[in-house]
């Protein structure tokens, strides 16, 4: 079992009628102006032999007798708005080969560099120590891709297809005209997530307005983080794709009955009346998912879309599923362009997977930085108990995965 990567939101829980309130700076609360980042790449510089390796979903490149170099790509991950003119340099000048930020540190000596990120505009900086090395005759494999026909490639391709051609500043809000105070909600044609049906996405609730997020699971059910929830009474409103507004009232609740801040983090509502068609509830992953997601991890991570308290629709990457989802922070260059932290209040929005179009529920976030929850999947059989219980005739539907390559 892995543990959640990362610390819990602390967005508060809910006891009582009055809700407490929270202000901060988005995308972050504190700390450092920017980070850097410096992703580790394997270049080999000769080999004595060569060939395609597949393991299962996986495309990979297999070198013998090689002489490789360790690459870096660098990230400056900037966490509070603004303009700060950022250079990146190094402790020897021989292997920043491209001073860019998003460029490639090249080693051309084993040893330790160091890397500074700096700005000239407020004197904030960021440092990090690479290890360069060189060895020869090694034997390694390197990533190229995932395999056509699997689930990995289904979902790398919906996002990364989408953004291509995205500029993030335009393209990360879900909706042009968002007026909570006059329940005025247009959505942003210029987003590259347009196209999906996001109606299960609730961007507003009479308790706490945009924050203590739900996604519908059923026409008559909603999830949330336990340590984040609504109360019974408050009105939700939903958004269909013609910018029509639709509420219902929340009136009862369970909580997992083995929540233990901060897992498992689920709260089911139960809402008055069935949503209209209009507005589609979310499905999960099966319970065989590891069948068809058979290398994820680190190294071989999926995208997700995942959202903020702002309605904004982000990306990171999911690298590891047992009874919580861990993500982390993009290495894909296009992907970093859409990503931000996540913070306080951001507590309870969704990160899913996207497949055959359809939006599938990973978790709803308990933990900040690059982003961790409850996995949703894994919980099944305990959120269709509480959901009968809560009434209203309806079960989560699993996404069906029939015509993707199946591993064992």
């Amino acid at each position: 079992m892995h543990n959640a990567v990362g610390i819990p939101l602390n967005c508060g829980s809910f006891i009582g009628s009055n809700s407490p309130t929270y202000s901060f700076h988005k995308p972050s609360i504190g700390g450092d102006d920017f980070r850097l980042i410096a992703s580790p790449i394997t270049r080999v510089i000769s080999q004595a032999s060569s060939g395609i390796l597949i393991n299962k979903d996986v495309n990979l490149y297999r070198v013998s007798g090689a002489t490789t170099i360790t690459d870096y790509a660098i990230i400056v991950n900037q966490l509070v708005p603004g303009t700060y003119n950022i250079t990146v340099t190094s402790s020897d000048t021989g292997i920043l080969r491209n001073p860019d930020i998003y460029g490639v540190c090249s080693g051309v000596a084993s040893g330790t560099v160091l890397l500074l990120a700096s700005s000239s505009v407020n004197g904030s900086f960021s440092s990090i120590s690479t290890s360069v090395n060189n060895p020869v005759g090694t034997t390694g494999v390197s990533f190229i891709g995932y395999v056509s026909g699997s689930l990995s490639k289904m979902c790398s391709d919906a996002i990364d297809v989408r953004i291509v051609d995205k500029v993030a500043s335009f393209s990360k809000p879900i909706f042009s005209t968002q007026n909570h105070n006059s329940g005025i909600y247009v959505r942003n044609t210029g987003c590259w997530a347009s196209g999906i049906d996001l109606t299960c996405i609730s961007p507003w609730n009479s308790t706490d307005s945009v924050n203590r997020a739900g996604t519908l699971i059923s026409p008559r059910h909603i999830l949330f983080a336990a340590h984040y929830q609504i109360n019974n009474g408050a009105t939700i409103r939903f958004v269909d794709n013609n910018n029509n507004i639709i509420t219902r009232t929340m009136v009862n609740k369970l909580t997992h009955p083995n929540y233990t801040p901060y897992q498992p983090d689920l709260t089911i509502g139960v809402l008055n009346s069935d949503v209209p068609s209009s507005i589609k509830f979310v499905k999960i992953l099966p319970q065989n998912w590891t069948n068809y997601l058979p290398n994820l991890s680190y190294n071989y991570v999926v995208p997700c879309l995942v959202l903020d308290q702002e309605e904004k629709a982000l990306i990171s990457d999911l690298i590891n599923l047992s009874s919580v989802a861990n993500f982390s922070i993009p290495r894909n260059p296009k992907r970093y362009e859409f990503f931000e932290n996540i913070v306080a209040g951001d507590s309870g929005n969704p990160a899913f997977l996207i497949i055959n179009g359809e939006l599938v529920l990973v978790t709803v976030w308990t933990y900040g930085g690059s982003g961790a929850g409850t996995h949703i999947a894994y919980y099944k059989d305990d959120i269709n108990t509480m959901m009968i219980a809560l009434g209203g005739g309806y079960t989560l539907t699993e996404i069906s995965l029939n015509d993707l390559a199946y591993y064992v």
